[in-house]
């Protein structure tokens, strides 16, 4: 029969982990961590285009009202902020910038759409992203 003293010692000796398996978690992880992180790498990249994009035909909307209301294009795109032009045409009432911090290149009549306009940026890394593609 087991007395009291020993049944607390093999009940401590029962609980916890071994240090090989703390290891093992750790290294499990590790691989986890090390097959994760490089699939993410790309993906801010692709996203700032997406946004980009994205701003681009939000813009490209303000642009047409713009010319719809007044019979031609704004000189600039603050232009689309100009309320004497029945505007402002954005919705955020300010201009935004590229997801780079750049501000967008616009030309009114355009060299790539002649009869319009062309707007477009570049990222960082050479990436043109514009409206006539």
């Amino acid at each position: 029969m087991k007395t009291r003293k020993q049944e607390t010692l093999m009940n401590r000796r029962k609980s916890g982990f071994t240090l090989i398996e703390i290891l093992l978690v750790v290294v499990i992880i590790g691989i986890l961590a090390g097959i994760g992180i490089p699939a993410l790498g790309g993906k801010s990249e692709k996203a700032k285009i997406a946004q980009a994009q994205g701003n681009i035909n939000t813009l490209s909307m303000g642009i047409r009202e713009y010319e719809i209301m007044n019979g031609d294009y704004p000189s600039s795109l603050e232009g689309l902020l100009d309320s004497s032009k029945g505007g402002p045409f954005l919705e955020k009432k300010s201009v935004p910038n590229d997801p780079w911090g750049n501000p967008f290149s616009y030309s009114a009549p355009g060299s790539h759409n002649t009869h319009t306009f062309d707007l477009s940026c570049t990222s960082k890394k050479g990436v043109v992203v514009n409206n006539w593609e």
